[in-house]
């Protein structure tokens, strides 16, 4: 993974916002070395003029030698995407939203659309950014986005052939999603490794005939019961694992010193007296929880650090415990993030890039898919990967956050 100082990620920052975060890392740098000069008259011109202007004021405050106090932004190309690949180790949907490294940034919008238009021809009446609509909602389950923007006709056949030679196991999932609806439940559950428990209520839509001043009305209501035919499973699920992702890139980015000091000394057989040294019901429970799940799944939480004790160490594996306190960054830090945008310090965004990699990679090795589509059918089922040695690929990926 390519690294750079907290000046470069300013150049980067303010690069993005100025609308070139599809370039390439230093083709972003060579554009503001190239135009610093006259970085001012740029900013009405920019794609987010706040956010660009803010930048440019970090930057004059950190060549001042002030602290800046401003987090630059890397956002996740095509999250949704990125997590359906990792999932189904599907090494060409991977290879388009940077799951892993091509040697450049790419978007796997445009390329599904450039894909399109060489089959259609350069004088297809296709778009790029009602292309992306379609791949955005088709990705989880919709027909009617897809049908608006492409018609019912042959340019529906030829997005949707291509959605499936541009991410074929992806593409797979997402329709097995449908397949997976079951008309008798109320409510679809399932519960993730870090012990989030998500619970989706079916709801139907009522119509419902009310006569006002004797002229008949359509009103509609909400009830949770059961339907014939549902597409929320397919969002709803990677929806959860990208919320988990969240948590937990939080959890290891911003931990608490002193927590990952006393478990260390657990894992060394060398613990220090601590006041709650009795045992603790809640902690016990929890530990044995967490660890079930990584046993489930293969995906350990960090949430486990918060609960380990010397009275129910005893319960988890030493190496495990060792490799995961390895894993975090060398110094925490304070993540802002808004579904796939993450914010942090310049001076931390290798290590926030690096832990977002380990979030996919840690993803792409464990049977998180199978644990989730089991819980939903009720039943254990088992899901392979299209490429199951895909993971090992994943940490040195260059533009998983862009």
């Amino acid at each position: 993974m390519q690294k750079f100082t907290a000046v470069e990620y300013l150049k980067i920052d303010i690069a993005n916002n100025f609308g070139l975060d599809q370039l390439d890392w230093d083709d972003r740098i060579e554009w503001y070395d190239n135009n610093e000069h006259q970085m001012d008259a740029l900013v009405a011109k920019a794609k987010e003029p706040a956010l660009f202007y803010a930048g440019l004021m970090a930057m004059y405050n950190a060549q001042q030698g002030n602290p800046i106090g401003y987090p630059v932004s890397l956002d996740a190309t095509s999250s949704g995407l990125q997590i359906l690949a990792v999932l189904t180790g599907d090494r060409l949907a991977a290879e388009i939203c940077n799951v892993i490294d091509t040697n450049q940034r790419k978007d796997a919008y445009t390329a599904i659309y450039q894909r399109m238009v060489s089959k259609l021809g350069e004088g297809s009446v296709i778009h790029r950014d009602d292309t992306k609509q379609a791949i955005m909602t088709a990705l989880f389950g919709s027909k009617a986005v897809p049908k608006e923007v492409f018609g019912e006709g042959m340019l529906l056949k030829v997005f949707y052939d291509t959605m499936m030679e541009s991410a074929p196991a992806a593409w797979e999932m997402n329709k097995g999603f449908l397949a997976l609806w079951d008309e008798n439940a109320v409510s679809n559950d399932w519960v993730l490794p870090d012990n989030f428990h998500v619970q989706i209520k079916v709801i139907d839509t009522i119509k419902e005939v009310v006569h006002f001043r004797n002229k008949p009305y359509d009103t509609y209501y909400k009830v949770n019961q059961p339907i014939a035919e549902g597409r929320s499973l397919g969002a709803n699920t990677v929806h959860s694992i990208d919320g988990m992702v969240v948590r937990e890139l939080t959890r290891r980015c911003d931990y608490r010193p002193y927590v990952v000091k006393r478990v260390a000394r657990l894992v060394f057989n060398s613990w220090e007296p601590v006041p709650e040294s009795y045992p603790d019901t809640k902690d016990n429970f929890m530990v044995m929880t967490l660890w079930e799940h990584y046993q489930n799944t293969g995906y350990l939480s960090a949430r486990i650090l918060d609960h380990l004790n010397k009275e129910n160490f005893s319960m988890v594996n030493r190496c495990d415990i060792q490799e995961l306190i390895d894993s975090l960054p060398v110094k925490p830090f304070k993540v802002i993030a808004v579904h796939d945008c993450f914010r942090c310090l310049p001076n931390y965004a290798n290590d926030l890039r690096e832990q977002y990699n380990r979030q996919l990679m840690l993803i792409g090795k464990s049977t998180l898919l199978q644990s989730v589509v089991s819980q939903i059918l009720g039943r254990t089922v088992t899901i392979g990967k299209l490429d199951p040695d895909l993971w090992k690929e994943m940490m040195v990926s260059n533009y998983a956050l862009s």
